[in-house]
């Protein structure tokens, strides 16, 4: 048996910040599945340029805001976008 299981990656984009919220289910030991999320904010920087910016994390039921000193941001670049489909890659 596998020490952890994880399963499918849920990413959820609203219109509203945090605009990101990505959510998977994962089993330790085989135990009960417990969902952990992470919120983001997401800005545009141009047409084609995205920012993301991890902003809280919830494990456990429990939510915790990251300070500044450990959140991590990435930029996004849009290779492909229609209206149910957005493909990036960082």
């Amino acid at each position: 048996k596998n020490l952890v299981s994880v399963g499918e990656l849920e990413i959820t984009i609203s219109r509203n910040q945090p605009r990101v919220e990505a959510k998977i289910g994962v089993k330790f030991f085989g135990g009960a599945e417990n969902e952990i999320s992470v919120k983001a904010q997401l800005e545009g920087l141009s047409d084609v340029r995205l920012r993301e910016t991890y902003e809280s994390a919830t494990v456990l039921g429990r939510t915790v805001d990251l300070p500044e000193q450990i959140k991590y941001a990435r930029e996004l670049y849009v290779t492909y976008v229609d209206e149910d489909l957005l493909i990036v890659r960082d």
